[in-house]
């Protein structure tokens, strides 16, 4: 028999998924008993115990031994041409075996969840071959059914359903306990709670405290968390977790707006869902990190829409207001708002240069006003936000120099060499960290090529804005190349991904657009279901009641530590004090295994996340409205409690860690001012009183804190130099000044 080279390359593809299926079959078969140990004999006694055999051998010659068989059987005997919907569903089969393999290979230490999916991939892959005609019958019936359905008056409520279900956390009080555990809120504190706090008692960020992500942010979101419960941590997560659910609703239906089709909306929300929010960088969960999470973009997405409808309908009201917004941005947050300024001036340049932007857009009169008009309005818009929240402030030379020099500071000290993941072999990192730049400026040079020419895409503008602004936020992850940033600004990449996408689907036929359309909508939730870190993501979809200490779900680090107290239970003994805060040498120092459920981790939470003793002790001395001078982890909780102002402008002055251990905080902040301000602001406001952590006054040190806390040591010195014990409370003594002073 006559067989083309295309049916040929079918059927050995096909013969090749089975012969996959029976090595995996034969794997986890061959499991269920031990390999004979054939070669202990010849091994040296301390050889015997660590190589254990296994059945790899086997296995490897049941993938030939298959594949052969079949082949003879197809090739010698089989008439009929290949089933390409056999094919499909054989290929699909295949790769979710041995994609759950590889998941139980890579998340031994949890493997509970991909033996499940991979026993059931056994079984339909068993039964689908012993009753195929039934499910192909069975198939075909459901797929007309579904084609029957009208799903595009349904298809936006569809999505926001699933937006909703994903994002929303019905119990935050045992994700603020996770945070507590693993970090103490160190990120946290210093992205919103620790300026949020100082604002609402009237401080302002940059002036009074520590400004390190801008004015507006921590602003608003503080009046909002406020209003919404009161200002604490859960009310923040709460307000946050809002926020992140509307913006990820925006963004699909920016791209339902943009593209007209809600599969490929769709598609971008599931990819930057996956990307931004549950990439290795954040581990294990966004909320641990919340300067890395959408957050920092504000509203860029309204942004977004206002140019984009700008272009498609020239009204210069859009224009007017996507300028607006470009100086409310550096207000919101420094740094990512001046990409998008930036990209908005890119814009009107590009205005001015192209021709065919000009006949488009500028033919007129008033719209050549309203365009120069806008060349003023973002400059003037941040003038009038900052203004409105700094007053006289905003002309002093202080506040400028507060503001831009932690942007400097950060630049340098935060540094890293773009090759960093390299060095720890995060190999898919340092591979997106150079697709996304390079995808970014080959894009912009084909769209400006275009405009060039005039023809290409209709709203070529809008791709190559999206460009702009990417590149522009990219330099986040070329400061500061952690494996926590090269996802950050993951949005624009995505957007362009899906215009290509779209771009190709128009060369093909109508009914391939809509397969690879539902493929790459099934890919998506592939990427995003798979995950690790989105499986222990404690949403309404969870699969464990308990997804902070369920070992079912729990993610734990490469080294198989869990991320509870990771930084604190290695610390070695030589580097540790002879007691702690509480007189004792327990530092109970607690992993995920420590706790049978998520109920006895809020409970342990809650026991040693309050500071009402210590806070009721710092009002007894201080009066409301009083800046207090507090030298201690847990700054900002201790002082939201107490309803007390900080006093340092460098607010957290400590970076946290649990009150149980025998060692001190370390500092907060790495800015060359940090020791210098500090003690200038001692000496001349002179605080009465300084509350500061019981540790600090023990004078038996390890030797290593000369080198790890010089300059905390230095403010510790200063203390006990000026103010005598007083008084003291659960974990903080009072240090009074001294009498002479």
């Amino acid at each position: 028999m006559q067989r083309s080279n295309k049916e040929i390359i079918l059927y050995s593809t096909l013969i090749c998924c089975w012969a996959i299926q029976a090595a995996v079959m034969g794997q986890q078969l061959l499991g269920l008993w031990h390999a004979p140990v054939l070669i202990n004999d010849i091994l040296l006694p301390e050889d015997a115990g660590r190589i254990a055999p296994q059945w790899d051998l086997v296995i490897y010659i049941v993938f030939i031994m298959v594949a052969l068989a079949i082949g003879k059987i197809i090739f010698q005997f089989w008439r009929k041409p290949v089933n390409r919907w056999l094919l499909a569903f054989e290929g699909a089969v295949s790769f979710l075996m041995v994609s759950a393999l590889f998941k139980l290979v890579i998340y031994d230490n949890s493997p509970q969840l991909a033996q499940r999916s991979l026993t059931a991939l056994i079984v339909i892959a068993t039964l689908s071959k012993i009753f195929y005609p039934e499910c192909k019958k069975w198939v075909t019936d459901l797929c007309q059914r579904i084609n029957m359905i009208s799903w595009s008056p349904y298809a936006n409520a569809w999505w926001l359903v699933v937006i909703v279900l994903m994002i929303y956390m019905p119990d935050l009080e045992r994700v603020a306990a996770m945070i507590y555990m693993g970090e103490c809120f160190h990120h946290f504190d210093f992205f919103i709670m620790a300026s949020g706090w100082s604002s609402l008692c009237g401080q302002l960020p940059s002036v009074d405290v520590l400004g390190e992500y801008g004015v507006g942010l921590p602003v608003i979101f503080a009046k909002l968390i406020h209003a919404g419960g009161g200002f604490d941590y859960v009310p923040a997560l709460r307000a946050m977790m809002f926020f992140v659910i509307g913006y990820f609703i925006l963004v699909y239906f920016l791209v339902r707006y943009w593209l007209k089709s809600p599969l490929i909306a769709g598609v971008a929300f599931l990819l930057v869902f996956r990307l931004q929010m549950f990439h290795y960088g954040v581990s294990p969960l966004i909320w641990t990190v919340p300067s890395a999470s959408v957050m920092r973009f504000g509203l860029d997405i309204v942004w977004m829409a206002l140019l984009l409808q700008h272009m498609r309908s020239g009204r210069s009201r859009w224009l007017i207001l996507a300028a607006i917004y470009s100086g409310f941005a550096p207000y919101y947050m420094t740094s990512s708002g001046l990409c998008v300024m930036v990209t908005f001036y890119a814009y009107l340049v590009a205005l001015m240069i192209f021709p065919l932007l000009r006949r488009q857009w500028l033919r007129d009169a008033p719209k050549r006003i309203s365009y120069i008009v806008c060349w003023v309005l973002p400059v003037l818009s941040a003038f009038i936000f900052l203004w409105m929240t700094l007053g006289v402030h905003l002309f002093q030379k202080a506040f400028w120099h507060n503001l831009l020099e932690y942007m400097f500071d950060f630049s340098r000290s935060g540094a890293m060499p773009m090759f960093e993941s390299l060095k720890y072999r995060h190999f898919w990192a340092f591979v997106m960290s150079m697709v996304m730049p390079f995808t970014y400026i080959a894009t912009f040079l084909y769209i400006a090529a275009c405009l060039y020419l005039e023809k290409g895409p209709v709203e070529g503008p809008f791709v190559a804005l999206l460009c702009i602004y990417g590149l522009a936020n990219y330099q986040y992850y070329v400061v500061r190349s952690a494996i926590t940033s090269y996802y950050v600004d993951v949005l624009s990449f995505i957007l362009i991904v899906c215009f290509w996408f779209m771009h190709c689907l128009w060369f093909l036929p109508l009914i391939w657009q809509k397969r690879l359309k539902a493929a790459a909508v099934g890919l998506s939730f592939y990427a995003l279901l798979t995950n690790q870190n989105y499986l222990a993501y404690p949403n309404l979809l969870s699969f464990s009641r308990n997804p902070m200490t369920d070992n079912l779900v729990i993610q734990r680090f490469p080294d198989r530590q869990g991320y509870f107290n990771n930084m604190n239970k290695n610390t070695k003994e030589q580097d540790k004090l002879p007691v702690n805060d509480l007189g004792n040498t327990e530092e109970d120092i607690r992993t995920e295994d420590d706790f049978k459920n998520d109920a006895d981790l809020v409970s342990y939470y809650r026991e040693h996340f309050d500071f009402s003793q210590d806070a009721a002790l710092i009002q007894s001395l201080t009066k409301p409205g009083e800046r207090v001078a507090l030298i201690s982890s847990f700054e900002t909780k201790i002082l939201i409690q107490a309803d007390r102002a900080p006093f340092f402008y460098h607010f957290p002055l400590l970076t946290s860690r649990p009150m149980t251990l025998r060692s001190w905080p370390g500092e907060g902040v790495n800015t060359p001012g940090y020791l210098s301000e500090t003690l200038q602001q001692l000496e001349q406001d002179r605080p009465g009183y300084i509350f500061m952590e019981k540790v600090f006054l023990q004078d038996s040190l390890p030797a290593s804190y000369q080198e790890n806390y010089g300059r905390v040591l230095a403010i510790i010195a200063y203390t006990k130099a000026h103010y005598q014990f007083m008084d003291q409370g659960k974990y903080l003594v009072v240090m009074k000044r001294k009498a002479e002073e």
